[in-house]
């Protein structure tokens, strides 16, 4: 499948938390096969194809509760209709939101718009990279900062998805609802990112939660991590993830 090239890495902003307990050898097999099943079986998609951090935002925006085959056509429509910060910014709401229909969910595009005008005025139409920075944005959380800077910018962020939840939790923890550990999930997305890779690392795993470990009926018996994994064989009457 079609790769891009991704600039070469930044060293991570804080250290991994010493809280997380996890287990060096799991988690060398993890990020191993993680990675060489990406590379054999990851997504072509066209915001991969891309560091621009605008574009990385419309995609990681539209992505939000909507699948990948609803979004990639009008990714492509709303990018060739406002092809920067400036071009959004100028743009009314009101049309914005035609351009976004029928994605749904239309806070979005206000949200998006919102972001595109205060990207302008205080950062002379560059998104920053710094963390605090993208979380002071309204429209912006957690995980889409930690997209941003792991897909536009190459740094080794953490990011924690439903997908990412989903095998994490299954994969490490095995016990408990997973809604109620994020602060655990979130300390072990970051430990498990190989220096340097947190780009593919991050794609891979969403993938992977997407692909293999699914919601329902996960392909458990195709996985590499079922020599590990804490919650093999998945019985979904006695899983709450």
């Amino acid at each position: 499948m079609a790769r891009r090239t991704p600039p070469k890495p930044r060293r991570p902003n804080r250290r991994f938390s010493k809280s997380v307990l996890l287990d060096s050898s799991a988690k060398r097999r993890f990020q191993r096969r993680l990675l060489r099943w990406y590379q054999e079986h990851g997504r072509d998609l066209p915001w991969r194809k891309t560091s621009d951090p605008y574009h990385i935002l419309v995609s990681e925006v539209m992505l939000q509760q909507t699948q990948v085959d609803r979004v990639i056509p009008k990714y492509h429509e709303f990018l060739e209709r406002y092809p920067s910060f400036e071009d959004l910014a100028e743009a009314p709401v009101a049309d914005v939101k035609k351009t976004w229909y029928p994605l749904g969910y239309n806070i979005r595009p206000e949200r998006l718009h919102g972001i595109a005008c205060e990207t302008v005025e205080r950062y002379g139409g560059k998104l920053p990279n710094d963390a605090e920075e993208l979380l002071s944005f309204k429209g912006i959380g957690r995980y889409t900062a930690g997209a941003i800077r792991s897909f536009a910018f190459n740094e080794d962020a953490p990011i924690l998805d439903t997908n990412v939840i989903r095998v994490l939790h299954r994969v490490f923890v095995a016990n408990g609802d997973p809604k109620t550990q994020k602060a655990t999930l979130w300390e072990l997305s970051e430990a498990l990112i190989p220096r340097g890779k947190g780009y593919d690392f991050n794609q891979a795993i969403m993938d992977f939660g997407a692909m293999v470990c699914t919601a329902r009926d996960p392909y458990c018996l195709l996985c590499p991590m079922k020599s590990f994994c804490r919650t093999y064989p998945f019985d979904p009457k006695t899983s709450g993830s």
